[in-house]
């Protein structure tokens, strides 16, 4: 603990400006900014990354104080966040891809209460967020994600970030479209599967009106639903890596952006 105090002291506001910048990232990435995470923790995990990282880091040109080191740390902050609540968007689309099917299924009304976000989420979708979850530690994103943060301090010195253009654009046109299109993508099988009984069931029903087939349909569309949920976990698995991969680029690629 000396030592940090010590390394601290030394790098004066360098070093509290990388610790916020690293704050901004741990209270709102994915794992790290859990709500389940203690406040003490993430304040220790923070402190630790910027003694690790600081020595890496080059000081801002001019040195700052008083009301322009608020508006540094404030910057320093704003990067941190942005960077965290883009990692935070690839789960943002697993669970839009659980909400969807559990739409489809019906099981929207049997929520669960989510000790992550601490608010009720749908079964699936839950079910769906703790998987990708295992699956993103154990392609240790949790490594590519520090990664990223060391990266950020190369693209984007110390009081060196810019709102741009390409930044917004990255944001607006790349990244929450991915979201939209990988929870899309998660739902399709369940979604399609779902569909053909839907049609298949309206067939039976004029084939055979004496058979109260409406009473079937949620029986077989809750059945079948899990069946090719179950089936596709393999796929789920699969896929989550390979696009946890891929944002984790676009994550980088938006700290190269905030540089100018």
């Amino acid at each position: 603990m000396g030592s940090i105090v010590e390394a601290a002291a030394a790098g004066g506001p360098a070093f509290l400006l990388v610790l916020c910048r690293v704050s901004g990232v741990v209270m709102v990435a994915p794992v790290f900014g859990s709500a389940s995470v203690p406040a003490p923790v993430k304040a220790f995990l923070s402190l630790v990354l910027s003694v690790l990282l600081a020595p890496l880091v080059a000081g801002p040109g001019a040195a700052a104080t008083g009301g322009a080191l608020a508006l540094a740390v404030a910057g320093e902050l704003a990067v941190g966040l942005a960077i965290g609540f883009a990692s935070a968007l690839l789960f943002a689309g697993v669970r839009l891809g659980g909400h969807l099917i559990d739409q489809e299924l019906g099981l929207l009304q049997a929520n669960l209460l989510d000790p992550v976000l601490e608010e009720q989420v749908s079964i699936l979708g839950q079910f769906k967020v703790l998987l990708a979850t295992l699956v993103w530690l154990l392609i240790d994103g949790h490594h590519l994600l520090i990664a990223s943060v060391s990266d950020s301090f190369r693209a984007v010195p110390l009081l060196g970030a810019r709102v741009t253009e390409g930044a917004v654009l990255h944001v607006s046109d790349t990244l929450m479209r991915d979201v939209f299109r990988m929870g899309v993508g998660i739902a399709a099988p369940a979604l399609v599967t779902l569909f053909l009984i839907t049609v298949a069931m309206a067939f039976m029903a004029r084939t055979a009106p004496e058979m109260n087939v409406f009473s079937l349909t949620f029986t077989v569309r809750l059945a079948v639903g899990l069946v090719v949920v179950a089936l596709g976990v393999g796929l789920f698995v699969a896929g989550f890596e390979s696009r946890a991969l891929q944002h984790s680029a676009a994550v980088r690629a938006l700290a190269g952006l905030l540089g100018g």
